[in-house]
């Protein structure tokens, strides 16, 4: 029996990969390596085991992202040693190597190309069968060849051009050659516009799904869902790290705490998997927090007539309408423009571009709020 990898990295990721194995991969035996994503590290190898699914679960903490600057500086100089030589994949061998056997495996599965070992694995797609999962909302967003002046002032938008085009991965999402090779999953294939793959398929397609098994195996990693009183909950609110977009983020996640205070009474607060922060409101709400292990395409079944609470554009959005669920999308005023002076790895959407995504993917299902 053929034999895969997939890489895990967050909730989000093994929920995707659950419903691909039980849609084609039952044919395979499978490993997984489950590497850090935030401040729990590898936490995800228990949630791999508890899937049932995996021969092996190898677990590591040494992800580049982790490495100190130093180390990143040596991994970064080999790259360009390897380039120059035209040895990319060598690299890339030698580099997963230190995790598994690369040679063990016919095919690999990847959240996508941001990350050196998943830029690693997406380099061997002329080899082996690489697929690439959905990533969220920057999926549906142009990917450029070069720097942008917005970008010229940001380092880590360097990081990734250049990487990029050494073809090892994309941090910062610019195109990345590599990706011809592989197949991509989305939930919207129709609206995809970087376009550059092997083939574009539908994530979360019914046909061929072994339903029953991805419901069970999801029952069997996530029990605690079973706990929530769903009922008698007024709102969900799906938070995201602000770091991700300024420095100071303080001020904008106490605007949004003031205004869930206000505005509800039972809330279900359901973090980013990599955010730590403590949200804090009135002493008249009552807040039940789900771990934030739990992915939040798990719940969307459970939260009919919920209302959604979302900071800033999600990749939830392009779920709810076939749940028939409503959003209100949270825009913190001023973090736009704060956002573009800050060397941080992300920019916040502007409203006109909450906008455009909103009309795109939840068009009648939600309301944008400029807190």
């Amino acid at each position: 029996m053929k034999k895969g990898l997939a890489v895990v990295y967050d909730p989000h990721n093994l929920y995707q990969f659950v419903w691909y194995y039980c849609n084609r991969g039952k044919a395979k035996h499978w490993d997984a390596l489950c590497l850090p994503n935030g401040y729990k590290g590898e936490y995800m190898h228990s949630y791999c085991e508890a899937a049932g699914i995996f021969d092996k679960v190898y677990r590591d903490d040494t992800d580049f992202s982790t490495l100190s600057a130093g180390k990143k500086l040596l991994t970064f100089l080999q790259m360009c040693g390897y380039f120059v030589l035209g040895r990319q994949k060598n690299f890339c061998r030698k580099l997963l190597n230190q995790y598994i056997n690369c040679d063990d495996y016919d095919e690999m599965v990847v959240i996508g190309d941001m990350g050196v070992v998943s830029g690693a694995c997406i380099a061997l797609g002329q080899e082996k069968e690489v697929v690439i999962l959905e990533d969220g909302v920057p999926d549906y967003q142009r990917r450029p060849k070069i720097i942008q002046p917005a970008q010229v002032l940001s380092w880590y938008s360097w990081q990734g051009f250049i990487l990029a085009s050494m073809g090892y991965c994309s941090p910062g999402r610019f195109q990345l050659k590599t990706n011809r090779n592989c197949i991509k999953y989305c939930s919207h294939p129709e609206k995809m516009k970087y376009r550059d793959y092997k083939e574009l398929r539908r994530l979360y397609e019914g046909l061929e799904t072994d339903q029953e098994l991805f419901n069970g195996i999801v029952a069997r990693i996530y029990p605690t869902i079973d706990e929530i009183d769903f009922e008698n909950i007024n709102a969900v609110l799906l938070t995201r790290p602000l770091f991700d977009y300024v420095i100071n983020y303080k001020p904008y996640k106490e605007r949004v705490e003031r205004y869930i205070s206000r505005k509800y009474g039972y809330i279900l607060l359901k973090k980013h998997p990599r955010e730590k922060e403590k949200y804090e409101f009135s002493q008249k709400n009552t807040v039940r927090e789900v771990d934030n292990a739990i992915p939040a395409e798990a719940l969307l079944s459970r939260l009919t007539g919920k209302e959604i609470i979302l900071i800033s554009a999600s990749a939830i959005l392009l779920y709810v309408k076939p749940f028939g669920l409503h959003c209100t999308i949270l825009d913190p005023e001023g973090i736009y423009e704060e956002s573009k002076r800050s060397n941080t790895m992300l920019n916040a959407p502007s409203l006109k571009e909450i906008q455009e995504f909103c009309d795109k993917f939840a068009e009648g299902y939600y309301t944008i709020e400029v807190i």
